[in-house]
């Protein structure tokens, strides 16, 4: 495996994985801190010929952030903070099966690893016992209706004890370590999420979406709830019925019509 320095930081080495797939990890990108793994990512991509695969791992983040640029909390030696660059066939409108795929990949990782049930909340959140744990950034470039590459960042709260975190976020945010009570091992957990992200791409780059979708289906935490969804055209109420080829979610209003929802935030309502 490809390393950027050959002496990595004790608190990096902590999460340095030992897998190298057929495209994933075919170069891994140690960092002690960045501002963000994909802004570094896609300044890695510039001195690159072949960008697909690059994974970029710090340590710790000084401009985490998720969706709609929300602030990541990113502190050295207790979380992974990672990108995967990827350059998929597929049309823009698609990219949300790559977040799919990515969340798969971090779920199933952490139930396997921790014995944890990890869930996924549409689009991108890993929760735990109702909790969130982690979370997905996808991020493109784009040419004539393609995507040029993709940038599929992952973080996850993993010894990260959950009374540092800012008091805001503190009722509805957790860690690995607090739900499972022990410290979770970050580079074997690390590199078991990218064995299973590649497993996830590949399916991808087979054409089996559905596949995939119902891989998703398996641990999502949003299905057949009731929900709302605050867009950026405002809020849709109803019940969560499904996922489409695109990934998009579909919403059962209480009028009976069926709404599409290609991205928004999700409140899962008590009955």
């Amino acid at each position: 495996m490809n390393r950027k320095s050959r002496n990595p930081q004790p608190a990096t080495r902590g999460v340095a994985p030992a897998f190298r797939g057929d495209i994933i990890g075919r170069e891994i990108i140690f960092l002690e801190t960045t501002t963000s793994t994909n802004d570094a990512a896609f300044q890695a991509a510039g001195l690159r010929h072949d960008p697909e695969g690059i994974v970029v791992v710090a340590d710790s983040q000084t401009a985490g952030r998720g969706r709609f640029g929300r602030r990541w909390e990113s502190p050295p030696g207790v979380n992974l903070y990672f990108t995967v660059l990827l350059c998929p066939p597929l049309q823009p409108r698609e990219v949300p099966l790559l977040t799919l795929a990515a969340g798969t990949a971090a779920a199933s990782a952490i139930r396997e690893f921790t014995g944890l049930k990890a869930e996924i909340k549409w689009p991108n959140d890993i929760i735990v016992n109702g909790r969130k744990t982690g979370g997905i950034l996808v991020e493109m470039k784009t040419g004539a209706r393609r995507i040029n590459l993709l940038a599929a960042g992952i973080g996850i709260n993993a010894n990260m004890p959950p009374g540092s975190l800012p008091e805001h976020i503190r009722p509805f945010t957790t860690s690995l370590k607090a739900e499972a009570g022990r410290a979770v091992d970050r580079a074997g957990l690390f590199t078991l999420i990218l064995e299973k992200l590649e497993h996830a791409y590949k399916i991808l780059l087979n054409g089996d979406k559905r596949a995939l979708i119902n891989e998703w289906l398996r641990l999502n935490f949003t299905i057949g709830k009731n929900i709302q969804v605050s867009t950026p055209h405002g809020i849709i109420s109803g019940v969560a019925e499904a996922i489409n080829d695109s990934g998009e979610l579909l919403i059962r209003l209480s009028s009976g019509e069926l709404e599409t929802v290609r991205a928004g935030d999700v409140t899962v309502l008590k009955n």
